[in-house]
């Protein structure tokens, strides 16, 4: 089984769910009052950027215009594949709605910053057909809007309605609809407000989640080299019951499940939980695959179980019906790994036969010749 189709189940941390943005690896400002959190329905900052390299310059927003404050970088891709997308907008929307997009998070700040975003923009042409602007080293307006806002990463859109105030913010590829409410006057902040404190709370939690994560590597590293696993376990035991009912709990699951049958070397308790896995995950053919590819081949692993990796294979293969190439090559590998050869070559070939013209094909026939030739 090719072990990279089962990498996101093996010693994974969860990551905080992002929005198809660039990550915020910013510059780091210096320390200032941390501000009052931007949200909608409030008054729009001003927008003191050092300078606007294409379109007039916006002193401010005028009653009865709708702006959409746009943030990215040279150095972003989900920006740069969102400026036709932008322009799209602000040849429909006209004299309506005035598209800024303001340059942030440079990398680095030094004399030829300036000109390097000018060329940028000088290139895109046409695809960026609205006004750019150029907020500089001193970060005022990534302060006052992003910063202000809690947002860390980039392309990131603020809209502004009629009044001055922000009505929205968020991916510019998502905002079509809530623009298109916001130019009829049918728009209304208070859901943007209610969505925008729902994420921060989804993001504060995240960034709890990871700091946690980042404490059990800690432990998971002591552990190696003490021998005692027991601080771990209380460290990853917390985790999972603190994200029950989310996917991240059973990435948690699995990772102990793997760790105690492998390097922890405490297999009762291992496959204590790997039964509960298997009957937890009755139906989810790649989450039980996952776990019997790991308990019958991964290295780590000194007291294999057969019973068990045949329980979780057959599981899976049942979950199929037995038309999955990959997981059939699993359950032959549990029949070699029990001596039953005979066994283990009839489900290969059949294996063989499922992934004819994948990726997989070369390697599923490799492994069929290793058995035929009995080693």
């Amino acid at each position: 089984m090719l072990t990279t189709l089962l990498a996101s189940f093996v010693l994974t941390l969860p990551a905080a769910p992002m929005m198809p943005a660039q990550d915020a690896a910013k510059p780091v400002a210096k320390a200032d009052a941390k501000p009052e959190r931007l949200m909608p329905g409030m008054a729009a900052p001003k927008l003191e950027v050092k300078e606007f390299i294409k379109g007039s310059a916006i002193d401010g927003f005028k009653a009865g215009q709708v702006y959409v404050v746009e943030f990215w970088a040279t150095w972003c891709g989900p920006c740069i594949r969102a400026f036709p997308h932008l322009s799209e907008l602000q040849k429909e929307y006209g004299d309506k709605v005035t598209i800024i997009g303001v340059n942030i998070w440079e990398r680095p700040y030094d004399d030829s910053t300036l000109a390097k975003v000018k060329d940028t923009v000088e290139k895109q042409g046409d695809k960026m057909a609205y006004t750019v602007a150029y907020d500089g080293p001193d970060a005022k307006t990534d302060k006052a809007w992003m910063a202000a806002a809690g947002r860390n990463g980039i392309p990131s859109a603020f809209i502004v309605d009629q009044k001055g105030m922000v009505a929205w913010m968020g991916h510019p590829m998502q905002m079509d609809p809530v623009l298109a409410k916001v130019v009829a006057g049918e728009w209304n902040p208070d859901e943007a407000k209610k969505l925008a404190e729902a994420e921060a709370k989804e993001a504060e939690a995240q960034r709890a989640l990871q700091k946690a994560s980042r404490d059990l590597l800690k432990a998971r590293v002591a552990a190696r080299e003490s021998g005692d696993w027991a601080g771990w376990s209380k460290t990853i035991d917390g985790l999972i019951e603190s994200t029950k009912g989310t996917p991240n709990q059973l990435q948690f699951r699995m990772m102990k499940f793997q760790t105690l049958i492998g390097e922890a070397n405490m297999p009762e308790p291992g496959y204590e939980l790997g039964n509960q896995l298997v009957a937890d995950g009755k139906g989810d053919a790649q989450l039980l695959n996952a776990i019997a590819w790991f308990a019958v081949q991964d290295d780590s692993v000194m007291k294999r179980n057969l019973d068990f990796c045949l329980k979780a294979a057959q599981a899976a293969n049942d979950a199929t019906k037995g038309e999955d190439g990959a997981i059939l090559d699993t359950l032959a590998r549990v029949y070699w790994e029990r001596g039953e050869n005979a066994k283990a070559i009839e489900l290969q070939e059949k294996a063989v036969s499922l992934s004819k013209d994948t990726p997989m094909a070369k390697e599923m026939q490799e492994t069929l010749d290793t058995y035929k030739k009995g080693k």
